[in-house]
């Protein structure tokens, strides 16, 4: 096993090209791709409010999980793949751990930030089993065949979404977008925040949504800075849309100007009308019956899904495990 810091980054995609994609996001659509923030100060910033919540969840949960599907055995060689993996901090302990108990996983991190890919590089200098790290839009048209190039000598793959990254996109296009990364018979792991049962827990999950966390507000005060905007000259807020057809409340985070703002988006002029919205980050809240039967209908079958215990955090993290079908199954 070769020391970390000789590990090379897998460049998938020139870091330019992966900023002017994300500037042409600012400039149309008014929405900020979170790579244009995570420089090493801004991923670190994030991981002031992620790390908390990662801390919390019980990695055994996810260990004997894995243990119980019938294809993860220790006669495969395991591809785990995770999709926006950032610092790597959500998979660590489930891969060190079954390593350590003789499974052949290794593992494959994706990111569009390098600067994400560097801490996750960092994160995981100690663990003994395979990595590699990739500097990719995995919603290329030809990522899928750059990592598949990568993944032919192994007898399973996991493409892992895990940490929210999911709820941030929207939805119709990144399940399409997986459907067609994944190949016919391998498996995707989906992490999301769950609805309650409880119409009461259900209100205090959504009123926490909509109210902002301090550490998480200072991350979006960070953006707005490198976007040379006065946090004083609008206001940020975090609004609520119900999205029927995946069964999810939506919270977008956005920063609103109370007057007409034109402003540098990394070399380019950005103009907001007032009160135009600024998208910073989407979170999905979901009713796992409807997400599910939403996954299903884009070409995978359902296999299993699982609550881990998540401490003293307000909220859980369902997750859920697929299989890809053959196209037009």
């Amino acid at each position: 096993m070769s020391n970390d810091s000789e590990i090379a980054i897998i460049e998938f995609v020139d870091d330019d090209v992966l900023v002017i994609d994300a500037l042409a996001d600012l400039v149309e659509h008014k929405k900020v791709r979170q790579n244009l923030f995570y420089t090493t100060e801004g991923a670190e910033t994030f991981y002031t409010y992620r790390g908390t919540d990662l801390k919390e969840i019980r990695w055994e949960d996810e260990v004997a999980f894995f243990k119980q599907q019938s294809f993860w055995t220790k006669d495969k060689r395991i591809a785990f793949i995770s999709m926006g993996c950032g610092n790597a901090g959500a998979e660590k302990m489930l891969l060190r751990t079954l390593h350590a108990e003789g499974y052949l996983v290794d593992y494959f991190g994706v990111d569009a930030s390098r600067a994400m890919l560097e801490l996750a590089r960092d994160n995981l200098a100690d663990e003994a089993f395979e990595r590699s790290f990739i500097l990719a839009d995995f919603t290329a048209p030809d990522f899928v065949t750059k990592l598949q190039a990568l993944l032919m000598d192994y007898d399973e793959q996991v493409v892992a979404v895990l940490g929210g990254t999911f709820g941030n996109f929207e939805q119709r296009t990144i399940t399409d977008i997986l459907a067609t990364i994944i190949p016919t018979g391998r498996y995707l792991y989906l992490d999301v925040v769950p609805q309650f049962t409880s119409e009461d827990a259900n209100c205090t999950l959504r009123e926490r949504l909509v109210n902002l966390p301090h550490n998480l507000n200072d991350f979006f005060l960070q953006m707005l800075g490198k976007l040379h905007i006065d946090p004083a000259s609008g206001d940020l807020s975090a609004e609520e849309i119900c999205e029927d057809e995946v069964g999810a409340f939506r919270y977008t985070a956005c920063y609103r100007p109370h007057d007409a703002l034109d402003f540098d988006g990394f070399g380019m002029s950005v103009h907001l009308d007032a009160g135009e919205c600024l998208e910073l980050l989407n979170v999905r809240a979901y009713d796992p019956d409807s997400l599910c039967d939403f996954i299903t209908e884009h070409g995978f079958d359902f296999l299993d899904a699982y609550l881990p215990d998540v401490g003293s955090m307000v909220h859980l993290w369902q997750r859920f495990l697929f299989s890809k079908l053959e196209t037009g199954s």
